[in-house]
């Protein structure tokens, strides 16, 4: 029987999601392994993988919006028979999610058929002339925005494949692609309903026109009455950080604490490590050396690296710490995964990379799961203290001020010294405010003795 192609479920919330793109044409043969299509969620766009060999048979066309579980086409095994009329089974609908390890990639999972009805006939495209160009989503993206043709670009991905990193070298297209930023359902829906997507603004990331966006503009008046101010209707992403931070104020009993730290020494230390790392690229931020203090201050603090689901508090021997990267259309929290024990260099680059990633909309599923504690800096803003929001179902956030001028006694006499301050916010039904103000001493001891930050 046939191996069936399933929109995968990428995270607990996920409720539908588009075939964006077919990687191989309906009637084409894959390799197991090897890309079939591209998935777009509200939160995150990922590449599935075939999960056998064989001849690919599209139930889905691009620009389909499903449910999690739902099948969007077969792969049949060299020698099967292929049916004119495609079977159409029932969807899984406790398919696994996608994410539970570490990868920015799904799987599609293979299953035998569950029931067969009549379908109308899906006649095989025949196979392209012209051989995809293996290249990432980000370098398409970029080559798009650059109007950059990516015929004859060299790829230093994995197996040549291009990447974001190789596109501005490429030589500019003849007559840069004019193309307006919307979700393949947008597309689709437009056309059904007449709807010019010139004339439509977009509300998904950078501005991207989602289905949404048409049935708005399809249902606006003809003529638009004049308001004393513009409204501006929430973006998918906006509308998700609003709900997950009006239900962890509400379900959770958060409390926050604040705690100066003395930074004369770290101030010092990262100097001559940007001097020391300048040749390499990396430049260590006070961001980087919070997060690994608050990474290994976890680990000698347990009951704050923990998390609250139904009854059951569970704490972990290991420290995935977040890192929020400020976007325009939001909040985002990528993780870094075992900073106790990664090199302060190592996070260092690791962070740039992730934000830089965040920015260009290219992280995975896996960039964003599993993270036992959040770190967030508002310091870059001139920002002294703040109350951070948790980041449920974690038990801790902890906010970065900026660096000030702060004042120490030494012998009677006031000494000018550069102070920064933390606030720690944490879930009260987790663990009580001791143990939670001897974790931020702890973060406090490593940023004010930061050579133990390099050993």
């Amino acid at each position: 029987m046939p191996t069936e192609i399933y929109l995968v479920k990428v995270g607990m919330t996920m409720h539908e999601g588009t075939v964006e793109e077919w990687y191989v044409a309906d009637g084409e043969r894959v390799e197991a392994g090897a890309m079939l299509y591209r998935l777009e969620t509200e939160k995150v766009n990922l590449d599935v993988d075939a999960e056998a060999s064989g001849i690919v048979r599209h139930l889905a066309a691009e620009g389909d919006t499903l449910e999690p579980g739902d099948v969007v086409g077969f792969i049949y095994a060299d020698g099967e028979t292929i049916p004119d009329v495609l079977p159409r089974p029932q969807p899984k609908r406790d398919i696994a999610v996608v994410g539970e390890e570490p990868s920015a990639r799904g799987s599609a999972r293979g299953l035998p058929s569950q029931e067969e009805s009549s379908a109308p006939p899906l006649q095989a495209k025949p196979a392209a002339s012209k051989t995809r160009v293996a290249a990432s989503p980000a370098a398409r993206r970029l080559a798009r925005e650059r109007g950059v043709s990516l015929e004859g670009v060299a790829g230093s991905g994995p197996g040549g494949r291009i990447v974001e990193g190789d596109v501005p070298a490429a030589p500019p297209a003849s007559e840069p692609p004019k193309r307006i930023a919307a979700s393949p359902a947008a597309r689709k829906l437009a056309a059904e309903l007449n709807v010019d997507l010139a004339n439509v603004d977009g509300s998904g990331p950078r501005g991207r026109i989602t289905r949404e966006d048409v049935q708005s503009a399809a249902d606006a008046p003809a003529t638009a009455q004049p308001s004393a101010g513009t409204a501006t209707r929430m973006s998918a992403m906006r509308r998700t950080i609003a709900e997950r931070m009006h239900s962890s104020l509400r379900d959770t009993a958060q409390l926050t604490m604040d705690m100066e730290v003395d930074v004369t020494d770290l101030v010092k230390l990262r100097g001559n490590l940007i001097d020391e790392w300048a040749d390499d690229g990396v430049r260590v931020t006070y961001t980087d050396l919070v997060l690994v203090a608050a990474a290994r201050a976890l680990i000698r603090h347990p009951k704050m690296n923990a998390c609250l689901s139904d009854d059951a508090i569970t704490t972990y021997d290991y420290a995935h710490v977040g890192m929020a990267v400020a976007l325009d259309e939001g909040l985002i929290v990528p993780v870094i995964r075992d900073a106790h024990e990664k090199p302060l260099r190592e996070v260092a680059r690791e962070s740039a990379d992730l934000a830089a990633r965040a920015r260009a909309g290219s992280l995975g599923l896996g960039d964003l799961t599993d993270g036992t504690f959040t770190v967030t800096s508002l310091g870059m803003f001139g920002v002294d203290t703040f109350t951070p929001i948790l980041n449920p179902p974690q038990a801790g956030i902890l906010g970065v001020g900026r660096i000030y001028d702060g004042v120490k006694w030494h012998d009677g006499t006031p000494v000018r010294t550069p102070m920064l301050r933390l606030s720690l916010t944490w879930d009260h039904r987790v663990l009580d405010g001791a143990p939670a103000a001897e974790f931020l001493a702890g973060v406090r001891e490593y940023l004010e003795q930061p050579y133990r930050l390099l050993v």
